[in-house]
């Protein structure tokens, strides 16, 4: 009892430095935000900040890994509560949608950086950046748990793939466009165009936002 206790409290503790990064990041940007300033806002230690993210930098590369996960799965189960008898299709954008939903709560500066931080990671290589991303797990079952509804033909590896190349390439144009259009609602559009080839999904499905 009393470690589950210690690890809800970590947790919570990580959750809290990572919002108020994100906060201090969307007010005053990246390169004006300091450690220092991070723990001040959000009332810790530096020790505490150090045993969560190794730096300042380490917040923005764990964003698209452990916090979107978290983002997206606390999203995803709030949807299955609320709609328990959904079709697969349309749990599959609304997993997808809520990715997208992260990029609109952490913002445009911290997304770009991001996808510059954990693709030059790519270039010495391997990269991890795939088997990190394990809430992405959650996804590929839904697409292989519901292979008989399938509109293509590809397989549930192939299907998974391409869905997670559309939700990236989104987020990139997004990025590389200056925020030219709006990234949770007119991309949601546009991964319905996506889900709807590959699953059907409720006309009503397409109007949902994204549980938060």
């Amino acid at each position: 009892m009393e470690k589950t206790a210690r690890k809800k409290k970590a947790a919570a503790t990580k959750e809290n430095i990572f919002s108020t990064a994100v906060g201090l990041i969307k007010e005053q940007g990246y390169a004006n935000v300091t450690v220092s300033e991070i723990c001040r806002r959000a009332g810790i230690a530096k020790g505490t900040f150090y045993v969560h993210y190794a730096s300042k930098e380490d917040i923005v590369r764990e964003s698209y890994y452990s916090d979107m996960g978290k983002f997206v799965l606390r999203g995803y189960d709030l949807f299955l509560e609320q709609f328990p008898n959904s079709r697969a299709g349309d749990r599959i954008l609304c997993f997808l949608s809520l990715e997208l939903a992260f990029a609109e709560y952490t913002g445009y500066e911290l997304t770009c950086l991001a996808y510059a931080l954990n693709l030059g990671a790519c270039v010495p290589g391997p990269s991890e950046h795939l088997e990190r991303r394990t809430f992405s797990q959650v996804l590929y079952q839904e697409i292989a748990g519901h292979m008989d509804e399938a509109l293509a033909d590809l397989s549930a590896g192939e299907a998974f793939t391409y869905l997670e190349s559309v939700v990236r390439g989104i987020m990139a144009t997004w990025c590389f466009s200056n925020r030219a259009f709006r990234i949770e609602e007119e991309g949601t559009a546009f991964l319905a165009c996506a889900v709807k080839g590959l699953f059907p999904i409720t006309p009503s499905a397409e109007d949902l936002p994204a549980p938060r």
